[in-house]
């Protein structure tokens, strides 16, 4: 049976799909539960636009069909998956030390809070993925990201966004050769969608609020 465009669309989770709908939600980010909400959603529309987008652009008015040869299906699929984790590991880093900068959080705590939006993140939206492992590796590579973090500059500017433009060049089914002409556009062009999300975060957050939540819930152990 040939690969369903279909198909292929109704198998992405419903959180990568729904957040077209609550992208302009303007509510306060005032506790941890929003704050993983928030993470985990904007980081399915960056992802979910980049790599779409790019492929869209390269492919031109074969975008559709391709969707349809189940091999570069299955190739879209696996770059979804690793460009959604590095999308979520920048943000969960920046969600974190911003909160961390409107209160006293400690570097430890800072990790932690941080650490519970990825996993977070992955337990509700990594149920349908095409590698059975992937779940646990990109859980213990970002417990270590978050180890290692300056979290006094981490909310800086563009300093927590290290990851999502370049894996984005890395994952995306694109001949390698096309990829050495697309890289400085494609890189500039996610940075360019993060620079929104960012602004959001900040105009939205209660850093007070979500670390007062933090440590009220336990930090490490706050509700799942």
């Amino acid at each position: 049976m040939s690969f369903s465009i279909i198909r292929f669309i109704e198998a992405i989770p419903q959180s990568l799909r729904r957040v077209f709908t609550i992208r302009f939600d303007k509510s306060p980010v005032e506790t941890v539960d929003t704050l993983a909400e928030f993470v985990q959603t904007r980081a399915a529309y960056v992802a979910q636009t980049s790599l779409y987008g790019y492929i869209k652009t390269r492919m031109g008015t074969r975008y559709r069909y391709m969707f349809e040869d189940e091999t570069y299906a299955a190739s879209i699929n696996f770059a979804k998956w690793r460009t959604y984790a590095s999308c979520l590991s920048d943000l969960a880093v920046f969600a974190a030390a911003t909160a961390a900068t409107r209160d006293d959080l400690k570097d430890t705590e800072a990790a932690e809070l941080a650490r519970f939006c990825f996993n977070r993140s992955v337990e509700r939206a990594f149920d349908d993925v095409d590698d059975p492992a992937l779940p646990e590796e990109i859980v213990a590579a970002f417990s270590i990201r978050a180890a290692g973090t300056n979290w006094d500059e981490a909310a800086l500017g563009e300093n927590a966004f290290e990851k999502s433009p370049v894996d984005l060049i890395r994952w995306a089914p694109i001949a390698d050769e096309l990829k050495e002409f697309d890289s400085e556009i494609v890189i500039n062009s996610t940075r360019f969608r993060w620079r929104d999300i960012r602004e959001q975060l900040r105009t939205r957050i209660d850093g007070g609020g979500v670390c007062a939540d933090w440590r009220e819930n336990g930090g490490s152990s706050a509700a799942t």
